[in-house]
């Protein structure tokens, strides 16, 4: 008997700690979130809707860049690459507490894009900002191509000898 009221009285010990554990997974956004949200933040860049970008983005985007300055910054990018043709995730970096940035977590969620002029890598920045990841920047930076090696030069021909 007196081990059913201990495992009674620490029910509602093990409900908060379930409890608690639920709500810190519902707190933690998962990383699918953050390619899909940054993906269609980039599909946006696409369709020169630098103001819908800049108005969707966190407050520490919004207080370091003007939205005239962000919707610049995205023409000149446009006319420096060209329209989008293709953007395929490639990569997604962690960062926690960075330096000269409000404490929390942040992504990096890099994508390889072709455009009419050049290939890109494109970094979206993610702020966590409680069950969600919010943009927080975009740098675009074109990929320089090697120039295609030449062709292997034909060896020297010996000259021969008449015959005599």
């Amino acid at each position: 008997m007196a081990n059913q009221y201990r495992r009674l009285a620490a029910m509602p010990f093990v409900a908060a700690l379930l409890a608690a554990g639920h709500a810190h997974a519902q707190q933690t956004p998962s990383l699918d979130n953050a390619v899909a949200t940054a993906t269609r933040w980039a599909a946006q860049a696409d369709g020169g809707q630098a103001d819908a970008m800049w108005k969707s983005s966190g407050q520490i985007m919004q207080k370091s860049v003007s939205q005239a300055d962000w919707a610049k910054y995205l023409d000149g990018v446009k006319k420096q690459l060209g329209a989008t043709q293709s953007r395929e995730w490639a990569q997604i970096g962690r960062v926690e507490s960075p330096q000269g940035l409000p404490p929390g977590q942040y992504l990096n969620v890099v994508f390889l894009a072709r455009h009419a002029n050049a290939p890109a890598l494109e970094t979206v920045s993610m702020a966590q900002l409680g069950a969600n990841w919010v943009p927080v920047g975009y740098i675009v930076r074109p990929v320089q191509q090697q120039p295609a090696a030449p062709a292997p030069a034909a060896a020297p021909v010996a000259p021969t000898k008449p015959a005599k």
